[in-house]
């Protein structure tokens, strides 16, 4: 490279950069996914939680639930949906009722509701 342009060095460089950036980029990305893994792995596979039902979507069997801190989970209040674990009846739950539900993971490592109860 002693012979180069002085530019041509720089074009030599950024090539060379941009030709390994994917890779650390790629391997950035997949230590963070790993970690992320990792920390479902050691959540909790059961965890108990309150809240009030936002939305009930019987076809899709899930439901949307804004839910207070799940402490089992590292989980801050939040509302999100939720699949139902078969043999869960969704009759009588609707839009503000206020349940207690339990988690638990289903086959693909999600956490599902197998139990759930109105509350006065």
């Amino acid at each position: 490279m002693q012979n180069l342009p002085h530019h041509r060095v720089k074009l030599v460089a950024v090539l060379a950069a941009s030709a390994i950036a994917p890779t650390l980029c790629a391997t950035k990305v997949g230590a963070v996914e790993s970690a992320q893994r990792l920390v479902v792995a050691q959540a909790a596979d059961k965890a108990s939680g309150d809240g009030v039902i936002k939305g009930v979507n019987a076809t899709e069997r899930k439901l949307l639930i804004t839910h207070g801190p799940i402490a089992a989970l590292n989980w801050p209040g939040m509302t999100m949906a939720f699949g139902i674990a078969p043999g869960i009846d969704l009759t009588g739950l609707a839009p503000g009722a206020k349940v207690t539900f339990t988690l638990s993971r289903d086959a693909k490592g999600l956490y599902v509701i197998d139990e759930i109860r109105s509350v006065e």
